[in-house]
């Protein structure tokens, strides 16, 4: 809990860490500007006053100091702009690359929750209102309490007598207001929460829409979403009628202390206890003392709301199970072992079942079976992503799940059936941004299968969002390329050659199967005869058990469930 606590008060320091000048820059700026806005007042008691008594020398001397004041309220006014939107932009700036790089020190097991929809939602929704309601907000409310302050100084200089009736109108007018206002706070939660499942729901739907067109489920699909929609507009319309209301109420506020200004005011200067001139320059103060009447709520409201939102934030940034520091892998040595494994989601059947097997350095695994025997399941377990599973996972007779994760990384790559690409170079998708030597590089390009390409288009070709420019089999060569030229003593791969013809599928197998002190594990369901005899061992899976194993001669001769998969796979 205490780590928590930290965390937001971190959060909410990124806006001012090396931003602390340009804060109280702005301070000053609003202070000065405040100053001159108070001064506006007594100017105009100045020109009534020299009206009333008919008297051009005052008069002349007026527009002498209004041409002062334009310009020192000019310069003011600039340079409170100039401050301002740098304190913005660095606040923002360093708040954001702050919470994106706690994102990225999250670990993989941290996603499988609906986070990247936190996080969506917190860079698009929840960042709007962070930037309105707590850094434009907070400005707003110091400013809006130095014009109160000065206004209530001015009029109290001016005539007491009047001042003092209309101030203390205002400060229960400003708590009853305030008071209605905490109603706010829950309301912008609510709606920040509905948005995050909206934003996750037309995530899905979108990753979904080929599924969607191809099964004809538009209409169905279209109910769903039309229905989360709803909940969050009914959400925001909550919101925006609380909003509203606490406006209304401050509205109301604002004529009841506006009647006694004018009200007073107009006695006062009818029985000549003070001039017209004072009366005109009431209401201008008076305009500053309804402002908190008017804004104070709201601003303070969805200040609130907005720190609630940054809290949020932080606890999602924290959101991981806790365990203590993991123990740092040195280059894999000598095998991984399962022993005794089971693991499922929550109360739903075993996914895998008391699964017991081993993994020696250098040696090639295929794991072969139906969909949903645990196949791809093996190789999360191995990637640390998850870690609620009984039995023992060992890595060199480490606990897996006892390994700091970075360096369980330096040891292990993945090509996953789903390729990620940069809007960026073949190269950089390659290298990911990092330095290799060259020759490195080539070797990765050659045995990817991804030489012919480069050669037609160059390194530099640019992928183009989310691959676009690329055909399904040249990003997966990427991604082929990409995980070996790291080196990785460890090789996974799950379906990674699924969008690749049959030919250049055997070809980019049998130069990963020909790299020397690699250990793969590889997830397929391509039954080509020739590689797989290079395999040293076949694990057959069914129902979250291996079932068979052994070499591919022995597991044919056997005639077994192997022989099955690989009758049908020949017929097709």
């Amino acid at each position: 809990m205490l780590k928590i606590k930290r965390m937001k008060s971190e959060c909410e320091r990124q806006f001012l860490k090396n931003n602390r000048f340009y804060f109280f820059m702005t301070i000053i700026a609003l202070f000065l500007c405040a100053i001159l806005n108070i001064c506006m007042a007594f100017m105009l008691k100045f020109f009534i006053e020299a009206v009333e008594y008919k008297s051009m020398q005052i008069l002349n001397r007026g527009f002498i100091i209004v041409i002062f004041y334009i310009i020192i309220y000019a310069l003011f006014g600039i340079s409170q702009t100039r401050f301002k939107n740098t304190y913005m932009r660095k606040a923002l700036s360093q708040f954001k690359d702050y919470i994106f790089e706690k994102m990225l020190n999250k670990t993989i097991s941290d996603y499988g929750n609906g986070m990247s929809s936190k996080f969506i939602s917190a860079f698009s929704n929840d960042l709007n209102s962070i930037e309105s309601n707590y850094l434009r907000g907070t400005l707003d409310l110091i400013l809006t309490i130095m014009l109160y302050i000065g206004a209530i100084i001015a009029a109290l200089y001016m005539k007491w007598t009047l001042a003092l009736p209309i101030i203390i109108v205002s400060m229960i007018c400003i708590s009853l207001s305030l008071i209605y206002g905490r109603k706010l706070v829950s309301k912008e939660q609510e709606t920040s929460k509905e948005n995050m499942s909206f934003v996750a729901q037309v995530k899905d739907l979108l990753n979904g829409f080929i599924v969607i067109k191809s099964f004809k489920a538009e209409k169905e699909v279209l109910e769903i979403f039309r229905k989360q929609n709803t909940n969050l507009e009914v959400s925001k319309q909550g919101r925006r009628v609380t909003s509203d209301t606490v406006s209304i109420y401050g509205d109301i506020s604002s004529i009841v202390v506006n009647s006694m200004i004018f009200g007073l005011g107009f006695l006062y200067a009818f029985n000549q206890w003070m001039s017209i001139g004072m009366v005109i320059a009431f209401i201008q103060l008076g305009n500053y003392i309804l402002a908190p009447v008017r804004n104070l709520a709201p601003l303070i409201s969805n200040r609130n709301a907005a720190i609630k939102l940054i809290n949020m934030l932080s606890e999602a940034i924290e959101e991981k199970d806790e365990k203590p520091e993991g123990i740092r892998l040195s280059n894999f040595q000598k095998d991984i072992v399962f022993k005794d494994v089971s693991f499922s989601f929550e109360s739903e059947k075993l996914i895998l079942d008391h699964l017991n097997l081993t993994f020696e350095k250098g040696k090639s695994y295929a794991i072969v079976g139906g969909n949903g025997s645990g196949k791809s399941t093996i190789l999360k377990m191995l990637l640390g992503f998850y870690n609620k599973y009984k039995g023992d996972i060992l890595i060199d007779g480490i606990q897996i799940r006892n390994v700091d994760l970075s360096s369980l990384y330096d040891n292990l790559s993945i090509i996953q059936q789903d390729v990620f690409l940069f809007d960026s170079t073949i190269k950089n998708n390659i290298t990911m941004f990092a330095s290799f030597d060259e020759q490195k590089i080539n070797d990765a390009i050659e045995q990817a299968g991804l030489a012919a390409l480069i050669a037609e288009k160059g390194d530099d070709y640019s992928c183009g969002e989310e691959g676009k420019n690329l055909s399904g089999g040249e990003k997966q060569r990427v991604s082929i390329a990409r995980c070996l030229v790291r080196g990785t003593p460890i090789l996974l791969m799950d379906e990674a050659t699924s969008a690749l013809d049959n030919n250049t599928s055997s070809l980019v197998e049998n130069e990963i199967l020909s790299i020397e002190n690699l250990t793969r594990i590889i997830v397929t369901h391509r039954f080509n005869e020739t590689t797989m005899k290079k395999f040293d061992k076949i694990l057959v899976m069914n129902k979250g058990k291996i079932i068979e194993e052994g070499t591919f001669d022995t597991l044919i001769n056997d005639k077994g469930y192997f022989y099955s998969l690989y009758s049908v796979a020949e017929a097709e």
